[in-house]
């Protein structure tokens, strides 16, 4: 027996990372660029950094161009302000919608032809633009032109990603951005001085064409990068895991990838207040200068000339400053945007408040080099946190989020035209300011962001190269995080499980066992970490996707659609083999021939299945689609012993016929019987793995650590009880219930005396729960008669069956989720509330606080009896299964009924809470000197308690009497109980006293 224990692969890949490259000064120097260059790229290309560079910057002369011949465009072709403003803004949406497709598709295929593609095609829009001869061709060549935009930052950005380093990418975003800088800068010049030479607005845009052409055909001899090649060589892999190719990624697996780094979240959240902040600097300093110190446009153009550049120094400034603090710790990046924000928000409130033109230039220049330090760090610092096979859409959602800011710029306008330009920036200064804050909040993520992906990176990696050397796992799970809300579920959970094995998942109520199937099959969202399936990283893809590569997962208790028939159920269960109705209708043929029950039923909703049929649907659903991995949850849930045993039978036929199997079962007697390996998770982590031949052959060690020390069930163990009046507290009489033609209680009887203890057992279907919905008012009955002490309980509704004193539980125990524990149980106390009045609700009157302080106490001592006291503030819907069905026992008690039924109450309960609740309800029987119902498959428990057991099948009792007698009798045997002792005695040891006759 091993103990895994996860390993910390996010500190060792960054602790490899700072290791790599001191950071120098990489910015190109005046006199040695080229050398300065190579050293910004390290060992990384070059010419794919000069090429990208230079088709940034040929989009950014097209678009800054057309911003400063706007007024020419507008008179040639006879448009207002409005028309032409529109057709601003309808280029600018067109480019941020195209923004998530092409990302879509740069994540999906290579991306220097996309790059090609989009140069080529900005090129000849920009031609068509010169061209345009009307207002509708000039919408569509500027459309047309948005491409640029739309291609260069999803694109590029993922592209320089995986061409360098790590420890160089500040520098060479930096770089990468300055192409921006130069084409502000020199895009107004060219444009300008070119149709004031040839007289015609046109001739910029035809001259171009001409670099965009020239740096295309220079694209052409660019290499695909490997994705996530760089993060690999930074964590130490070899040249085999650095080669190793991403897996393509749909949108809706790569969105769900980036919804799940919380940097990227809050970068998303603060794109509405940078967007508007920033455009709405730049479209108001114009009119500012115009305004305030009265400058004509040639003098405003300028003063924008003079200012661009000075971005260099900002962009030079971040690339060292980004660079040196990255490789010491990512979070001080977002640390120093902080500063950066506010320094931001000083120069921006300098800018416009400044007296006299020049203070407002020098703060102008301030603003956009502060601005322009924090591009570098933040693009190198999401570059690495965002997974390689996501990176370009991580890159182009933060797009869409700026639309609500650009919504809001109308309202800044109408301040300007009502107030004044310096009232416009004003208000933008706190925006701005708001926006830097919310992205500095990612300090606190941003590590385990980047610790998440790489761990997900080299887990796969390290998969394949298992995979090279035949040591293949069919699944692989790393460093697994999992929360609901704030309450954390999974902490760091690793496990390996081989093809074709059978792999028992154990655990306490609340361990996370049924949370780790539904993070497998992609149902729950997992925060952090890695999962791998035959080696496709499968943590954030969509559970169809995950259902195609061969993973099927059965849920605990919930795997049917109770409103649809067993038929449609099965078709739809079938919904891969949609295409193949032939093969389709023969799988429905045999996975429904170990259950005959299911044939026979077929036209009937599955609600009208009892709890164990519909397990045995749940179970021939997952099996339609012969998965490659089968993950059960909870098998024996609501299951007689025999059906039961002839599950254990089919399952392992499935794994002997190639599927892995993991089941999550609460009975380790039948767990350790069927699987080959057994896995032990404690509180979110796996703390015990090893054989099951090993863990059987230690039941000191099976119970010390996860069973208690607490006494087996056997019905010796039960306490004998005191002689029992005669007249019965409940009785029912030739009771007939009817579904459709189908009676599924056919007259029974029972009485049950004060304090007596009954239990109900027989296979699925023959009645029990259904006799317990008729005596509690949930079903009609056709003929019968019920009666609780001398009150006629036939003809009343079931909350007057409630006041009465008949208390009632469910198998699928239902509670509002959306109470804490501590609400349900108060709420449970309703029928002794003792003031109802709504004034004395109104007037916090005395008597009411009284009744109120007695409700409280009494919840805290159900608590406290239950051992709910770690969930008392947690939603029920939180709870594991198990937790669910100790607070509706706790609720039922706390209604203090004369009679108690009892629905499975040990079903999804943990073996260790199972041996626990024997003595449990004995206590509760005397203590609330009440008498108690109980259906019940675990015969361990049941005949522990039970001073009478009644043998159901087809509706119809079948014998009665003391435990020892009914279960061995022939009829139980062969119907109900089966040949497997461990089956028959779910918790605890096996018991001698109740095992089959003839059994082995």
């Amino acid at each position: 027996m091993s103990v895994e224990q996860p390993v910390g692969w996010g500190s060792l890949l960054l602790e490899s990372s700072r290791t790599v490259v001191q950071p120098s000064h990489w910015w190109p120097s005046i006199r040695h660029p080229i050398e300065a260059l190579r050293r910004a790229v390290g060992d990384g290309p070059l010419m794919a950094l000069v090429v990208l560079f230079g088709l940034n910057a040929v989009d950014e002369l097209d678009r800054t161009g057309f911003g400063i011949l706007i007024p020419n465009i507008r008179d040639d072709l006879g448009l207002s302000n409005a028309g032409i403003l529109s057709l601003v803004a309808i280029s600018l949406l067109i480019a941020f919608l195209l923004q998530l497709p092409i990302a879509v598709a740069a994540d999906r295929y290579p991306r220097v032809p996309i790059a090609i593609a989009g140069a080529i095609a900005w090129g000849v829009f920009s031609l068509f633009t010169g061209l345009a001869n009307g207002a509708l061709m000039l919408v569509i060549a500027r459309s047309g032109a948005g491409i640029g935009r739309a291609v260069v930052d999803p694109t590029h950005n993922s592209l320089l990603a995986d061409y360098y380093a790590v420890d160089r990418r500040s520098s060479v975003y930096s770089i990468h951005r300055g192409a921006n800088v130069l084409g502000q800068f020199a895009g107004p010049l060219l444009a300008g001085g070119l149709a004031a030479a040839t007289g015609s607005w046109r001739t910029p845009f035809f001259v171009f064409v001409i670099p965009t052409v020239v740096f295309a055909a220079l694209a052409l001899r660019l290499r695909e990068p490997v994705r996530g090649g760089q993060e690999r060589k930074a964590a130490g892999g070899d040249e085999a895991m650095i080669a190793l190719a991403e897996p393509q990624a749909s949108f809706e697996e790569a969105f769900r990838l980036c919804n799940e780094i919380p940097s990227l979240r809050r970068l998303w959240y603060s794109v509405p207040f940078l967007s508007v902040s920033l455009i709405g600097f730049v479209s108001l300093a114009g009119i500012l200068y115009e305004q305030t110190y009265n400058l004509d446009e040639l003098q405003r153009g300028y003063l924008a000339a003079a200012v661009e550049p000075f971005q260099f120094v900002g962009l030079a400034v971040g690339a060292a400053m980004g660079t040196k603090l990255f490789m010491r710790d990512p979070s001080l990046v977002f640390k120093f945007l902080r500063v950066v924000a506010i320094v931001s928000g000083v120069f921006a409130l300098a800018f416009a408040l400044a007296p006299t033109v020049w203070l407002t230039v020098v703060a102008n220049i301030a603003l956009t080099s502060c601005l322009a330090i924090i591009l570098p760090g933040l693009l190198a610092s999401l570059s690495v946190a965002i997974p390689a096979r996501a990176r370009a859409v991580g890159f182009a959602i933060a797009s869409y989020w700026a639309i609500p800011g650009l919504l809001v710029l109308p309202l800044i306008g109408w301040l300007t035209d009502r107030y004044s330009a310096r009232v416009g920036m004003l208000v933008m200064v706190p925006v701005l300011v708001v926006g830097g804050l919310i992205v500095s909040t990612a300090a606190s993520t941003i590590q385990g962001d980047i610790a998440d992906v790489w761990t997900g990176s080299l887990a796969r990696a390290e998969d394949a190269r298992e995979r090279a050397e035949g040591r293949a796992k069919l699944l692989v799970v790393r460093d697994l995080h999992v929360s609901y809300d704030n309450l954390r579920v999974l902490t760091g959970l690793s496990m390996e499980v081989g093809e074709g094995e059978v792999v028992a998942l154990l655990g306490t109520n609340g361990a996370g066992k049924s949370t780790l199937l539904g993070a497998i099959a992609g149902t729950v969202h997992a925060g952090r970490g890695a999962v791998i399936f035959d080696g496709r990283d499968i943590t954030h893809a969509p559970p169809q996707a995950i259902a195609h590569l061969g993973l099927g997962e059965m849920p605990g208790g919930k795997g049917t659609f109770p409103s649809l028939t067993v038929a449609e159920n099965l078709r739809t269960a079938g919904w891969m083999l949609r295409s193949d109705p032939h093969n389709l209708k023969r799988r429905i043929e045999e996975v429904c021939a170990p259950f005959p029950v299911l044939a026979d039923r077929m036209a009937e909703p599955a609600a009208n299945l009892s709890g164990g049929q519909q397990q045995q649907l749940a179970l021939a659903m997952a099996l339609l689609a012969r998965p490659r991995l089968l993950m059960i949850d909870e098998l024996s849930l609501g299951l007689a012993p025999v059906v039961v045993e002839d599950l254990v039978s089919l399952v392992r036929q499935v794994a002997a016929s190639g599927t892995t199997v993991i089941v999550v079962e609460q009975s380790v007697n039948v767990a350790l019987t069927l699987a080959d390996r057994a896995l032990f998770m404690e509180k979110g982590k796996l703390r015990f793995t090893g054989p099951t031949a090993e863990l059987l052959e230690r039941p000191d060690l099976l119970r010390s650590v996860f069973l208690g020390e607490g006494p087996t069930h056997s019905t010796g163990d039960r306490p004998s009880s005191a002689p029992m009046p005669d007249s019965p507290v409940l009785q029912a009489s030739n009771l007939v219930c009817a579904f459709g033609g189908v009676r599924a209680v056919d007259g029974v009887s029972l009485e049950v005396r004060p304090r007596e203890i009954v239990g109900l057992i027989g296979p699925n279907g023959a009645g029990k729960t259904t006799v317990l919905d008729a005596i509690s008012g949930f079903v009609p009955t056709q003929s019968g008669t019920i009666g609780l002490g001398n009150v006629e309980l036939t003809n009343l509704s079931v909350a007057r069956r409630a006041k009465a004193g008949l208390g009632r539980s469910f198998q699928d125990a239902r509670l509002f989720p959306g109470l804490t524990v501590t609400e349900a149980l108060a709420l449970a106390h309703e029928r002794w509330v003792e003031v109802r009045s709504t004034a004395d609700a109104v007037l916090r009157t005395p008597p009411l606080v009284l009744s109120e302080w007695k409700v409280r106490r009494d919840t805290d001592e159900l608590i406290e009896r239950f051992g709910l006291g770690d969930y008392r503030d947690k939603f029920v819907g939180e709870l594991s299964t198990g937790s669910r069905r100790i607070v509706d026992l706790a609720a039922v008690v706390a209604q203090r009924p004369s009679v108690v039924m009892l629905d499975e109450p040990s079903s999804g309960i943990a073996q260790r809470e199972t041996e626990a609740l024997g003595p449990l309800l004995l206590r509760l029987r005397d203590e609330l000197e009440c008498a108690m119902v109980i259906v019940e498959h675990d015969m361990g428990l049941l005949s522990s308690v039970a001073d009478r057991l009644v043998a159901l099948e087809t509706g119809r009792v079948i014998t009665s009497g003391p435990p020892d007698e009914v279960l061995s009798h022939p009829e139980v045997v062969a119907s109900y109980l089966g040949g497997s002792p461990e089956v028959v005695a779910r918790s605890g040891r096996r018991v001698a006293d109740i095992e089959p006759e003839g059994a082995s």
